[in-house]
């Protein structure tokens, strides 16, 4: 039954908006869960060492030279820039997926200060359905991206869609 009421509200009465994309385990802050609930993303700035960062970028380029083959990866070339002045490497490797073979790259899906802030999405029942690591320039402002913004649910028929999360 719902009942009319007038007058000031109490600040002890105060309880913060029902979220339906992130969950309440004291990692992110209000203000962090309430922008991504309103943005659909967030950054976390630093979360990975620059140390891991440069393995990781190590490992695709030696995708990219082809020193490394890991099992069942897909590399997807970009088709203008192959036809470009420049030479064969990471410049011209615009995707890998289902990388989960390489131990290395995977290694990124497995990492503590990653997966703390996925179980803010997901819950502690966290289980990786998609490898793929994108080597897109950022647009220059000109709105000239190959791959403008786009939602990504379309292509992954999982639902509910409320617990999956791109890292």
């Amino acid at each position: 039954v719902a009942h009319c009421t007038s007058g000031a509200v109490s600040p002890n009465s105060f309880h913060p908006p029902q979220f339906q994309y992130t969950r309440d385990n004291n990692v992110l802050s209000l203000e962090q869960r309430k922008f991504y609930e309103e943005n659909g993303f967030l950054v976390i700035r630093n979360l990975v060492s620059d140390a891991d960062i440069e393995r990781f970028r190590n490992e695709f380029e030696r995708i990219c030279k082809g020193e490394v083959k890991p099992q069942g990866m897909m590399i997807m070339r970009d088709v203008s820039i192959a036809k470009s002045e420049f030479t064969p490497g990471e410049k011209m490797v615009s995707k890998i997926q289902d990388f989960q073979e390489d131990e290395e790259l995977f290694r990124y899906c497995t990492l503590p200060e990653i997966l703390k802030y996925v179980e803010c999405f997901t819950g502690p029942d966290i289980m990786a359905i998609h490898t793929m690591l994108i080597n897109k320039p950022p647009d220059s402002g000109k709105k000239t991206s190959r791959h403008p913004l786009h939602q990504d649910l379309h292509y992954f028929p999982i639902r509910p869609s409320n617990n999956i999360v791109g890292a």
